[in-house]
């Protein structure tokens, strides 16, 4: 048996998929030898003929190396290669429209810097997908505890003031002089990585939920305390529906119905009443109580905002720029409100475009995540997909004025190096999961994927 299985997985190119191909045929030869040992057989021939019934193993080898073999996401990459040009494309028309405004030159320099970092992010970005795709999204897995202990504990030391002061009570990023990276950016990074510190409890019962929620507030708090309430609600959710789907296929032993009830409801129930009462004892940011007051009184900067938005909205063309200046109105017109520039520069038809290309990003993702045989990917792709979606049905509703303006971007399109970093992050481990789903099988242990010992050939 053993020389059969090395003739077999000589055939094999993919090394992390021969583990499991050596696993499962030699769990078909046993198999076999315990029915030939029943039918009277001893236990040499018994093998001898279970091997034979096996096949020729060259012709099996190829066979099998045709189905586990690597993929590439390549509809994912013409879709991000997509984005990635209409927003170097959109930020360039930026700038040049900018110079023909009645801004300040230095405004125009301003935008010019912002074009400039935008496509070094772009690229940075791409080198950082292609980066984790070639890391293997397995890995990231044995160490996610590590990960998020690490993301947790930066968090911890903003807050603590370690990395230097804020803007007007918000913390904004984390690092040293010119190496810094938002705040929020690598707090949203820890979702996937979340995904994967949930498998590893996996078979765990209710002990292990608990220890799972616990993950699951702590950075939710620290990036509540930043503070940026809407991120914190973006993360929350996320990873909701991360440990919804985990208890779904039965991944602790306890009642699904009634825990995934409960738990929606406590988490959509403490934090509404939580705000209520941070509002009412003047406990949180001043410009937060500030947007809380805008959304119930219809009124302040945000209401402002939004009713301009709206009034921007009704004067689209189908093609063709509309006439408003969002230029000199709209505050951050390159990133939150990047949508309500592309409908009044360019027409509804652009738009559709755009929301077209990111539906069809949105849809691959959980496409492929859905499809993914290995749950352990399954649902770090789906905290991928969501932290994207999330952002992007915010901004959306946002720029169109159908909600109060809140804190989010349009990924891929908007400025901010952090958040354009963070979206080539998630493209890659999405990538990576892709490429190996018809490597790994349905459950594998974290802890010891991607470090198994292959078979010396």
């Amino acid at each position: 048996m053993e020389k059969y299985l090395e003739k077999l997985l000589l055939q094999i190119r993919c090394k992390k998929a021969r583990p499991y191909i050596a696993e499962e045929i030699k769990g078909h030869i046993e198999s076999q030898i315990e029915d030939n040992i029943a039918d009277g057989m001893s236990y040499e021939e018994a093998e001898k003929n279970a091997v034979a019934d096996m096949g020729d193993p060259i012709a099996v080898g190829i066979s099998l190396d045709k189905i586990h073999k690597p993929q590439i996401a390549w509809k994912l990459l013409v879709i991000v290669g997509i984005l990635s040009l209409l927003g170097i494309l959109l930020q360039q028309s930026i700038f040049y429209q900018s110079g023909y405004s009645n801004l300040e030159p230095f405004m125009q320099e301003m935008y010019q810097l912002e074009t400039e970092s935008f496509v070094y992010s772009v690229f940075i970005g791409f080198i950082l997908m292609c980066g984790i795709y070639f890391i293997d999204y397995t890995v990231i897995a044995k160490y996610s505890k590590i990960i998020g202990l690490f993301i947790i504990t930066m968090g911890i030391l903003l807050l603590a003031g370690f990395f230097g002061g804020d803007i007007n009570g918000v913390r904004y990023s984390i690092g040293f002089g010119m190496f810094r990276i938002s705040a929020t950016s690598l707090m949203m990074f820890y979702v996937p990585i979340y995904g994967a510190i949930l498998y590893k409890y996996r078979d765990g019962g209710f002990p292990a939920l608990l220890k799972s929620i616990v993950w699951l507030i702590i950075p939710v708090f620290i990036t509540f305390r930043m503070p940026n309430l809407i991120v914190a609600i973006i993360m929350m959710i996320s990873m909701l529906i991360q440990i919804t789907v985990a208890i779904l296929k039965g991944w602790f032993k306890i009642s699904v119905k009634k825990t995934i009830v409960s738990l929606w409801a406590v988490f959509m129930f403490l934090p509404i009443m939580l705000l209520f009462v941070m509002y009412t004892f003047h406990l949180l940011a001043e410009y937060q109580e500030a947007r809380i007051h805008s959304f119930f009184s219809a009124s302040g900067e945000r209401f402002y905002l939004t009713s301009m938005l709206r009034t921007f909205s009704k004067d689209i063309l189908f093609v063709g720029n509309s006439g408003n200046d969002v230029i000199g109105s709209l505050p951050e017109f390159n990133s939150d409100y990047i949508f309500s520039y592309i409908l009044n520069s360019y027409g509804s038809i652009a738009g559709i475009v755009v929301v077209a290309v990111l539906a069809a990003l949105v849809m691959f993702i959980f496409g492929a995540s859905i499809k993914q045989k290995n749950e352990l990917g399954m649902v770090m792709g789906f905290g991928c997909g969501m932290i994207i979606l999330l952002n992007i049905l915010l901004n959306l509703l946002g720029a169109l004025g159908i909600i109060p303006p809140a804190s989010s971007f349009l990924p891929f399109l908007s400025i901010g190096r952090s958040n354009i970093l963070l979206c080539y992050a998630l493209v890659g481990i999405i990538m990576s999961i892709y490429r190996y789903k018809d490597v790994y099988p349905k459950k594998i242990r974290a802890s010891q994927v991607s470090f198994q010992k292959t078979i010396n050939i």
